[in-house]
């Protein structure tokens, strides 16, 4: 059996770690073990990690599934099961995906398990599951649905539509384009400045997200009245705009902290 796509992990000083599909010569296909070292490196991260970034080597991001395990081994637990991804889809920091070349079926699903996307000018998205005959799990489709909508989902999954950069941004699957060799570059600095920001704000805000779009049940409210706790981000930058004296940054002190319920008076966690 040939070895699955390796990934490289590697954690910056500045709380960006990146995941690195390295096998360009087999353009990047997903075995088992090449989706486990993500997952794991995704829901055990390197200590002082914010962000996480996904990129590849070569000039495809990922050609999806790696038909050769499959054909070895067994392919129903490997092709676009319905657990694949779902650590990614649980993260409590934000991940970036920077994408090239062809991004195909279990490449996509990865690339769509992401929370920000950044593409090179010839990126192409496509799921060829109609023509390997592939029915995908629910888990795959509602994701495709969640993320492509349901009209670009039918076009892609049963017509074989093939979704290019400038498609791609304009519908807003992927936030920006950047050349080939600046690719990288620009998911890094993109995640050395979200890992700049409040780890608590983006943790509670990508949480409120996953809330809305239904990935997740959790009390929105509490997680909102948390960044509004004594000595936290939010108490420095609205004090910043207070003056100097010391009886002014109490009183804004003192306002935040009325605004944080009691814990008789917080509202338990529901089903929103």
């Amino acid at each position: 059996m040939l070895a699955s796509t390796p990934v490289r992990v590697h954690h910056r000083d500045s709380g960006v770690t990146e995941l690195v599909l390295d096998d360009a010569a087999r353009r990047n296909v997903l075995g088992r073990s090449t989706i486990s070292a993500i997952e794991l490196a995704v829901s055990s991260p390197p200590e002082g990690t914010r962000v996480i970034v996904i990129h590849a080597e070569g000039p495809d991001f990922c050609a999806g599934y790696d038909l050769r395990e499959a054909a070895e081994g067994d392919a129903e637990s490997l092709i676009a099961h319905e657990s694949n991804f779902a650590a990614l889809r649980r993260a409590k920091v934000p991940i970036i995906a920077a994408l090239q070349g062809n991004v195909i079926g279990g490449g996509l699903e990865l690339a769509l398990a992401a929370d920000v996307r950044i593409a090179s000018p010839e990126m192409r998205m496509s799921i060829p599951a109609n023509r390997l005959g592939l029915v995908y799990s629910l888990p795959g489709v509602r994701l495709l649905v969640d993320e492509l909508g349901e009209s670009m989902t039918r076009a892609m999954l049963l017509a074989g539509k093939v979704l290019d950069a400038n498609e791609a941004k304009s519908s807003g699957l992927v936030a920006e384009i950047a050349e080939r060799d600046e690719l990288v570059a620009a998911a890094l600095a993109l995640g050395e400045r979200m890992a700049a920001w409040s780890p608590e704000a983006t943790a509670g805000n990508r949480r409120v997200l996953d809330v809305v779009v239904g990935r997740l049940v959790d009390d929105a409210a509490a997680l909102r009245y948390a960044s509004f706790r004594p000595g936290g981000r939010l108490e420095g930058s609205i004090s910043r705009f207070a003056p100097i004296e010391s009886t002014r940054r109490q009183r804004v002190a003192g306002r935040l902290r009325s605004m944080v319920p009691r814990r008789s008076e917080k509202t338990a966690a529901r089903p929103l």
